[in-house]
C-alpha cells in the first residue's frame, strides 16, 4: 500500500480544517466565535447605536475602530451563520495564498507541504473562532511579497488597512518605512487617513465622532497587567511577572518602545552593512512579527497565529540559520505544543499551565532563533580577482 505524500497530508489537513471551521457556523452560529461581536457592531453602526461598552448575548467587548464596525455592516445583514462562514472563508483564503507567496519568495528551498503542516497547529485557535488575526496575517504576508516586487504602494495599502483593524501591524509599517520612506511611507499615511475618515461617509458626523471618543476611552481602560496570570496578556510582561518582577503599565510601555527601536536599529544595520534587499525585507517582516507577539499591547492566545510562518521557517529552513537556532526553535515549538494540549482540557487544568508563561516563553525562544538567523547572516562579498597582464602584453610593455 502506497503511503500518502507529505503534500497530500498537508492538503488534506488544511482542507479538512477549513471545511470544519467554515461549516460549523451554519449549524452553531454563536458557538466559540468572535464573529458575533463583529456582526453586532456592524448592525449597531447601521442603526446609529453606540458601539462600545454595550453588553449583548454571545459577544465580547468591541475594541476596534468605527471603521471596522462599518466594514462588517454588509455581513451583518446576512444570517449569522452565513456571515460567519463567509468571514472565515475569506480570511483563510487571504492567509493561505499569502503564506504560499511569502514562502516561495523567502524560503523557496523549504517544502511547502512541511511549512503548512507546521504552521497549522498554532493557527487552529484563530481559524476556529473567526479571529481577525487570520486575515491580518495574510495581509501582512502579501504586503511583504509585494514589497519584494517593488510594489510599495500596494504593500502600504495592505499594511495600513490591517493597522486600521488592529494597531499592531504599525510595527511592520515602521520597519518598512525605514526601507522605503517615500514609496511606502506616503501611501501608508494616505491609507490610514482615508480609513479614519471613511466612516463619516456612511453615518452622521456627530455619531462617528462620538464613537471615536468612546473607542479611545475603551482602549485607554484596557489594562490587564494586574489580572491573574492565566487571564492577562500573554506577552513579555507576563514573563516578568512569572519570575517575580512586577512593573506597572506606564513603565512597561517604555520597554515596548525600546524593543521597537531595537528592531528598527537592526534594519538600519542591515542596510548599512549592505545586505540584499530581500534579506532586509524578510528581516523587517520577521522582526515585526516577533515584536507583535512579545511586546504588542494586547497579546492573547489567538495572537500567536502571527508566529506561524516564522516558526515553521525556523524549524525547516537551514540556509543561513545558526546551529543553535534550530534547538531554540524546537524548544519554543514544544512550549506551544504543551499549551495546546493543556487548552484542550477544562479551566481547572489548563489555567495553571497557561499561568506559567509557557506561551510567551515559546514566542521568546522562537524570536531568539529568528533574530539569530538575521544577525549572523552576512551579505555576500564579491569575489576579488587580480588583473594579471597577458604574457605577450607584458613583453611588449
Amino acid at each position: 500500500m502506497t503511503r500518502p505524500s507529505l503534500t497530500v497530508i498537508a492538503f488534506t489537513a488544511w482542507v479538512g480544517v477549513a471545511a470544519v471551521v467554515c461549516v460549523k457556523p451554519l449549524f452553531k452560529p454563536v458557538s466559540g466565535t468572535v464573529f458575533v461581536t463583529y456582526a453586532t457592531a456592524g448592525r449597531e453602526f447601521l442603526a446609529g447605536e453606540k458601539l462600545y461598552d454595550v453588553p449583548h448575548p454571545h459577544t465580547d467587548n468591541f475594541r476596534y475602530s468605527p471603521l471596522v464596525a462599518a466594514g462588517f455592516a454588509p455581513l451583518s445583514l446576512l444570517p449569522l451563520g452565513v456571515g460567519g462562514a463567509l468571514w472565515r472563508l475569506g480570511s483563510i483564503a487571504v492567509f493561505v495564498t499569502g503564506l504560499v507567496a511569502w514562502a516561495r519568495r523567502v524560503c523557496p528551498e523549504v517544502p511547502l507541504a512541511g511549512l503548512f503542516l507546521l504552521a497549522l497547529p498554532i493557527s487552529l485557535g484563530s481559524l476556529n473562532n473567526g479571529q481577525a488575526n487570520t486575515l491580518i496575517l495574510g495581509m501582512m504576508l502579501w504586503a511583504t511579497v509585494l514589497a519584494g516586487r517593488d510594489r510599495w504602494a500596494l504593500a502600504a495599502l495592505l499594511v495600513g488597512s490591517a493597522a486600521l483593524f488592529k494597531a499592531y501591524p504599525l510595527a511592520l509599517a515602521g520597519l518598512f518605512t525605514l526601507i522605503a520612506p517615500v514609496r511606502f511611507g506616503l501611501p501608508l499615511l494616505g491609507t490610514i487617513a482615508a480609513g479614519l475618515v471613511l466612516p463619516y461617509a456612511f453615518q452622521s458626523t456627530e455619531y462617528v465622532s462620538a464613537q471615536y471618543q468612546f473607542w479611545f476611552e475603551n482602549v485607554a481602560r484596557d489594562d490587564r497587567t494586574t489580572r491573574p496570570l492565566y487571564s492577562g496578556y500573554q506577552d513579555f510582561h507576563m514573563l516578568l511577572r512569572v519570575v517575580g518582577i512586577e512593573i506597572a503599565r506606564s513603565p512597561y510601555q517604555l520597554a515596548q518602545a525600546g524593543a521597537g527601536l531595537a528592531a528598527a536599529a537592526v534594519i538600519v544595520w542591515l542596510r548599512v552593512t549592505g545586505s540584499d534587499r530581500r534579506s532586509v525585507e524578510t528581516a523587517a517582516f520577521t522582526l515585526g512579527i516577533c515584536w507583535m507577539v512579545m511586546f504588542a499591547p494586547a497579546v492573547e492566545t489567538s495572537t500567536f497565529i502571527l508566529l506561524a510562518p516564522v516558526m515553521a521557517r525556523e524549524l525547516l529552513d537551514a540556509v543561513g540559520r545558526p546551529r543553535w537556532a534550530k534547538a531554540c526553535a524546537l524548544a519554543g515549538s514544544g512550549m506551544f505544543l504543551i499549551a495546546m494540549v493543556a487548552l484542550a482540557f477544562p479551566h481547572h487544568i489548563h489555567r495553571p499551565v497557561i499561568a506559567t508563561g509557557v506561551q510567551p516563553l515559546g514566542a521568546l525562544l522562537i524570536s531568539v532563533a529568528a533574530l539569530g538567523r538575521i544577525v549572523t547572516s552576512r551579505p555576500a562579498v564579491p569575489e576579488l580577482r587580480l588583473a594579471v597582464p597577458e604574457p605577450g602584453r607584458a613583453r611588449a610593455a
